[in-house]
């Protein structure tokens, strides 16, 4: 009897302490937000992206009438800075390992919600045309038109605290973060490039998957009032040299010449130039540095560069001759950096 006096207090004290710790785990991970529910990070300078197929989602969702355009891609775009492109305001929604085919659920779930961008970019890599390039990655509430999980729900989850605590430790899932303003950077510490390293999957396939440019197709239908506009990331020189002496270059330049004509503008900025032949613009042959990418993002609407080609100007087979061109005129410096003394300018 005495014992069964005390089970209420009991409960009611285990209740409370349940409590109090859910209100601790959420307090935490809604001070560091580290799915990017509440404007992200308020307690470092950092935002690291841990799942950026939902985080994006929720910050686009919560600012969706701030923008007028929209950027697809894989990592390499993430890194292109939105706020440098002008005349727009633009939201970039590339993720790691980004394919067109998942940009277009996306497209079309944003779409679903309201959205009618003036501009529609999209980074579009050789690497999109490999005969295999595996499967997608489409969380299922893209696929239903649902809204993303709850925040009380996620950041209740022992796997949110422990995005909270490496962030706060300073624990990257990526090489690349997020400043406080969204704008991705290469990561602190990333290592420099060594043109003598191949660059990762650089010959993982040949570039005969061009029935993908169907997505881009999708595309404008999803948004037919929107400017589409694509653009290449900048690739090492080294690597489209490697290309060319294993015989692959004419496939490679066929396949983005084929996906510029589904655009109303593509540049391509991957093409032999000053910035790719300088290895203090990336770490790894593909991820390139904000000077690159501002350039980028300043050229894109309508500007021009001399480090890009304008594949809506050119044929197929100009387009070529230049790569060759432009490969026979760095062939010195291409030749400096496999025996470990890569010229930067």
């Amino acid at each position: 009897m005495t014992m069964n006096r005390y089970i209420p207090g009991y409960f009611a004290a285990l209740v409370a302490t349940v409590i109090a710790c859910a209100a601790a785990v959420f307090a935490v991970n809604f001070a560091v937000d580290p799915m990017w529910y509440f404007g992200g990070n308020k307690v470092g300078t950092i935002n690291y992206a841990f799942n950026e197929r939902l985080s994006k989602v929720n910050l686009f969702l919560a600012r969706q009438d701030q923008y007028d355009c929209v950027i697809f891609g894989d990592s390499r775009v993430t890194l292109l800075p939105e706020q440098r492109i002008e005349g727009y305001r633009c939201f970039n929604f590339a993720f790691s390992a980004g394919k067109a085919e998942e940009a277009v659920a996306y497209a079309r779930y944003i779409a679903d919600r309201g959205f009618r961008p003036k501009l529609v970019i999209m980074g579009v890599a050789a690497a999109a045309f490999r005969d295999k390039i595996g499967g997608t990655n489409i969380p299922a509430f893209i696929r239903e038109f649902d809204d993303p999980k709850p925040s009380l729900l996620t950041y209740l989850s022992f796997d949110a605290i422990s995005m909270s605590l490496r962030t706060l430790l300073g624990d990257s899932p990526l090489d690349r973060v997020y400043t406080l303003d969204f704008e991705c950077r290469v990561a602190p510490g990333a290592p420099d490039y060594d043109p003598a390293r191949p660059v990762t999957d650089m010959m993982a396939g040949r570039f005969t998957g061009t029935h993908r440019v169907k997505f881009y197709d999708e595309m404008r239908q999803v948004f037919p009032d929107a400017e589409l506009v694509g653009y290449v990331p900048p690739i090492s020189a080294w690597a489209i040299d490697g290309y060319e002496k294993a015989g692959w270059l004419p496939q490679y330049v066929a396949a983005l010449h084929l996906a510029s004509r589904k655009f109303d503008r593509f540049l391509d900025f991957g093409v032999p130039s000053s910035i790719t032949i300088d290895v203090t613009n990336t770490y790894d042959g593909t991820h390139y540095e904000p000077p690159a990418n501002e350039l980028i993002a300043q050229t894109l609407p309508d500007g021009e560069s001399d480090e890009a080609l304008d594949l809506k100007r050119i044929d197929e087979q100009t387009m070529l001759t230049i790569y060759r061109q432009r490969l026979n005129d760095y062939r010195d410096e291409l030749a400096a950096g496999l025996a470990g003394a890569a010229p930067s300018e």
